[in-house]
């Protein structure tokens, strides 16, 4: 019997599971051990709207600025009044792998990743980042 299954008193089995809980989006999600894989989707994939957005924003922006609408992010923070940091951060999503981007469209991305794991440094080769944010 596995080291997790143990058999109680009263006919009662007692199962440990190692879990990790991780917020996202304001909800709970339980994430699986590592080593673990999930043999079928319990549901229909969905694109997750705000990585969506953020990805819409990041090629907007950049868009503006290099198409001279905007000096630079400071110039275009400046006049739009958003934070250069927060914009910084997320024109830097215009750097994400094809793959990624791709698989946040379709809604095939990990369901842990979320736009705050993605405004935190990453690798800038695209091999690496697949592997950072859990797709291979």
């Amino acid at each position: 019997m596995d080291a997790r299954i143990k058999m109680m008193e009263g006919n009662v089995i007692s199962v440990r599971v190692p879990i990790k809980i991780k917020r996202y989006g304001g909800k709970k999600l339980i994430l699986l051990p590592e080593g673990a894989h999930m043999t079928a989707p319990l549901e229909a994939s969905k694109p997750d709207e705000t990585l969506v957005k953020a990805l819409a924003k990041a090629y907007y922006w950049q868009n503006l600025i290099d198409t001279g609408r905007y000096k630079s992010i400071d110039d275009m923070s400046r006049q739009r009044k958003i934070n250069s940091s927060y914009m910084s951060r997320i024109l830097r999503l215009n750097q994400l792998a094809p793959q990624i981007k791709k698989a946040i469209l379709d809604g095939t991305q990990p369901r842990q990743l979320s736009l705050q794991d993605m405004q935190t440094p990453f690798p800038d080769i695209w091999d690496e980042q697949l592997k950072h944010f859990g797709f291979t």
